[in-house]
């Protein structure tokens, strides 16, 4: 569903926490797309490009896309061509043009036939799946390439030979047990479990997300929340933090210690915010994916405030917090 739909997939397995897998997917969509996507060849005459790749409509940051094209025919003038990939990116069009030539290197191998036929025998893979109306012509090509390049496909597979007999080697299958971990369910149904987020809305199959606990108890018993959780649950909806005894008791200070440290420029707001930055920054660094549009949001608040002594605010924030973290760091 991720790849038809242009998007990213994520996979969760063993002891795999599922919130940096959804938080990375969220930021992936959250990225400028190139869209409207456009490849022209200009080719002496005599010669052809068949396009051996499906087309391609859009592009995330991060993502990358190869372009598989045959060119055939002989031209007896120029020996130059020319493509040219056009789309646009945040509303804007962008051209780029590559120039190659036509007379290709000796010792180039077949790495990049072997590349451009699997792309071939993938998208006839995926047609017939689709339930083509030549079938047989399908699977016929399928063989034929896969063969003639000596790549696997559904139809195809590798048989080992003994290097110095030149023999088909024989025996008894032998089976191998190989453990898989734990894995977590995404879509309805049950089969291979992963998250997949993309341009388009998924349909009836949907996106199920299994609750899970971020409570653990302690030795009485009682049951003590996370931390970081505790601290996202506290900002506000503009972005802040406000100074009080919840948030202090995050840092494992109590409100008059946090309160007695503040600069004396900045209001309480920006003093509390400050320190959910650093704090973030210093003690959660290893959960950045999970924390990172909260940070963004805190900070965007932050420089619309134009408070005065800020730096003087990011030195007592670690000084209070046991930290050292710079200004730079926290996008102030």
């Amino acid at each position: 569903m991720a790849r038809e739909g242009s998007g990213h997939a994520q996979f969760i397995t063993g002891t795999d926490r599922m919130q940096p897998k959804v938080m990375q997917s969220l930021r992936f969509a959250l990225q400028p797309a190139v869209d409207n996507i456009s490849v022209n060849w200009t080719v002496p005459e005599g010669v052809t490009v068949d396009m051996l790749s499906p087309p391609i409509n859009t592009l995330f940051q991060g993502q990358r896309a190869l372009i598989h094209a045959q060119i055939k025919g002989q031209s007896s003038g120029k020996t130059e061509g020319a493509v040219t990939v056009k789309y646009r990116l945040k509303d804007q069009p962008v051209t780029n043009q590559l120039q190659f030539t036509l007379k290709p290197a000796e010792d180039t191998g077949l790495t990049i036939h072997r590349l451009a036929a699997r792309s071939v025998i993938r998208s006839l893979e995926l047609e017939e799946r689709a339930g083509g109306a030549d079938t047989e012509n399908i699977r016929r090509r399928i063989v034929e390439l896969s063969v003639q390049a000596g790549v696997s496909s559904v139809y195809t597979a590798f048989i080992g030979i003994n290097k110095d007999s030149k023999q088909t080697v024989k025996g008894p299958l032998l089976q191998r047990s190989v453990p898989v971990s734990h894995m977590m369910a995404a879509f309805h149904g049950g089969g291979a479990r992963m998250c997949a987020c993309g341009p388009i809305q998924s349909n009836s199959m949907g996106i199920q997300c299994d609750s899970m606990s971020f409570e653990e108890e302690g030795e009485e018993g009682e049951p003590q929340k996370d931390p970081l959780l505790q601290l996202v649950s506290l900002q506000k909806a503009a972005g802040c933090w406000e100074l009080n005894a919840s948030l202090a008791a995050v840092f494992g200070k109590t409100e008059d210690e946090v309160t007695n440290q503040k600069t004396a420029q900045v209001e309480g707001s920006v003093w509390a915010t400050v320190l959910a930055l650093i704090w973030l920054y210093a003690y959660k660094s290893d959960q950045q994916d999970e924390w990172q549009f909260v940070a963004m949001k805190a900070a965007s608040w932050i420089r619309s405030q134009k408070p005065d002594g800020l730096s003087q605010c990011v030195c007592d924030g670690n000084a209070l917090l046991g930290s050292q973290v710079t200004e730079d760091t926290l996008e102030i």
